[in-house]
C-alpha cells in the first residue's frame, strides 16, 4: 500500500512539474487557412457583365460541385486534429444554397463550416465556433438545366479548442467588423471584414484578428487601393490595444512578390503592415524559405471543347500570413503543401505559427 502511495505521489509531482513548466513557458499555436469556396468566381464575375449571366452561373455551380468540398473538409480536419492549434483563423468558409428562384434559394448544398465541424467531431478533435462573420451574400439565377438559382454566402470564422480549461484558453470581447472600403462589380458589392477577440492562453494575454482582404484584380486599379484601405481599418482597430497582437488571414498580398517575378497579388500591403509595427511570423522563422502558399491548383480553367476547372501547379505567392507584435516566434510551418487537386484541403496551404511571450 505504501509503495502505491509513493508511486502516486511521484506521478502527481511529475504532473505538477510539467504543468508548472508549461505555465512558465506557455506557447500559443495559431493556424490560418483559406478553405477555398471551390471556385474563384471567375465565370460568375464575367457572367455578371453579360446580358444573360445564367450560363456562367451554371458553370460556377458545376465547378463548385467538382471541387470536392466534403472531402476537402475531411482533409482539413485531419490536419487540425494532428497539429492541435489553440486558435484557428478561417477564410472562405462558404455556404452554398440552391432553390427555384433567387428569393427561395434556401436549400443547403454545401455548408463548409458544418462539414468541417462534423469532420472534427468524427476525429474527436474538440473545437468550438467563437464567431462567424457573414460577408458577401448573393443569389443568382441559373438556366433551366440548373436548380433555378444558386446563392453564395462568404464567411470568415474563428475557431478555438474546446477541450482546454479556462485557465489554459479563454476568448472574450469578441468583435465582428465589415470593412467600409469595398469593391463593386455592377450590382454586386464584395464585403470583407475581420473578427477580433481578446485571448488568454495560459498566462499570456493578446489580441487576435482573423481577416480576408480584397483581391487585386487586373484591370481594376481601385482593387489594390481598397485592399490597403481595408488593412488601414484593421490596423486602426488593433492599435487600440496595448497588448501583444496576432493578425492571421488571407491578405491577398504577396509577401515574396512572386517566386518567378511579380505575381498577380504584388501590392504594398505587406510592407505597409510591417511599417506599422507588425512582423511576418513566417519570415521570422524561415528566413531562407519563401514559403509560397498559393496556388496549389488553379481554378476557373476552361478548355474550348468542355469545361475543365482545375489545373495543379506549384505555388508562387505567399498570401496566407500571420503577423505579430510583442511576442516571439518559436516556429512557423505549412500544412497541405505539395498536395494538389483533388487531394488538397484547399488551393491554399495552411500556416501554423507557434509563439511564446517575449523574454
Amino acid at each position: 500500500m505504501l509503495r502505491k502511495i509513493r508511486a502516486a505521489a511521484l506521478i502527481l509531482t511529475a504532473c505538477l512539474a510539467t504543468l508548472s513548466a508549461a505555465q512558465q513557458n506557455p506557447t500559443i499555436k495559431v493556424m490560418t487557412q483559406n478553405m477555398d469556396a471551390g471556385t474563384d468566381l471567375g465565370f460568375a464575375l464575367y457572367g455578371l457583365q453579360q446580358p444573360d449571366p445564367r450560363p456562367y452561373i451554371d458553370l460556377t455551380l458545376a465547378e463548385v460541385d467538382a471541387s470536392g468540398i466534403p472531402e476537402r473538409a475531411t482533409y482539413l480536419a485531419r490536419e487540425i486534429a494532428s497539429q492541435k492549434p489553440q486558435i484557428i483563423s478561417l477564410q472562405e468558409v462558404t455556404l452554398w444554397r440552391t432553390g427555384p428562384t433567387p428569393e427561395t434559394a434556401t436549400t443547403v448544398r454545401y455548408d463548409q463550416l458544418q462539414l468541417l465541424m462534423s469532420a472534427l467531431a468524427d476525429l474527436d478533435a474538440s473545437y468550438r465556433v467563437v464567431e462567424v462573420n457573414n460577408l458577401t451574400d448573393i443569389a443568382l439565377p441559373t438556366t433551366s438545366a440548373g436548380p433555378g438559382a444558386v446563392r453564395f454566402t462568404d464567411r470568415d470564422v474563428l475557431l478555438a479548442r474546446s477541450d482546454l480549461s479556462p485557465a489554459q484558453l479563454q476568448l472574450s470581447d469578441v468583435k465582428v467588423h465589415v470593412y467600409h472600403a469595398s469593391l463593386t462589380f455592377g450590382a454586386l458589392t464584395v464585403r470583407r471584414g475581420f473578427i477580433s477577440a481578446l485571448a488568454r492562453v495560459n498566462n499570456q494575454v493578446f489580441r487576435i484578428a482573423d481577416t480576408h482582404l480584397e483581391n487585386k484584380f487586373s484591370g481594376v486599379p481601385d482593387s489594390a487601393t481598397i485592399q490597403k484601405l481595408q488593412a488601414t481599418e484593421l490596423l486602426s482597430f488593433m492599435r487600440k490595444w496595448p497588448l501583444p497582437v496576432i493578425i492571421a488571414g488571407d491578405f491577398n498580398a504577396d509577401a515574396i512578390h512572386g517566386i518567378n517575378g511579380q505575381g498577380p497579388d504584388n501590392t504594398d500591403t505587406v510592407s505597409f503592415i510591417e511599417d506599422n509595427g507588425y512582423a511576418d511570423s513566417w519570415a521570422a522563422a524561415n528566413s531562407t524559405n519563401p514559403g509560397a502558399t498559393w496556388p496549389l491548383f488553379l481554378e476557373d480553367q476552361q478548355e474550348q471543347t468542355y469545361p475543365f476547372y482545375f489545373v495543379n501547379t506549384t505555388p508562387w505567392e505567399r498570401i496566407d500570413l500571420i503577423f505579430f507584435s510583442k511576442l516571439q516566434v518559436v516556429s512557423s510551418v505549412q500544412v497541405g503543401a505539395g498536395l494538389g487537386y483533388p487531394s488538397a484541403a484547399s488551393d491554399h496551404t495552411g500556416v501554423i505559427t507557434t509563439f511564446r511571450p517575449e523574454q
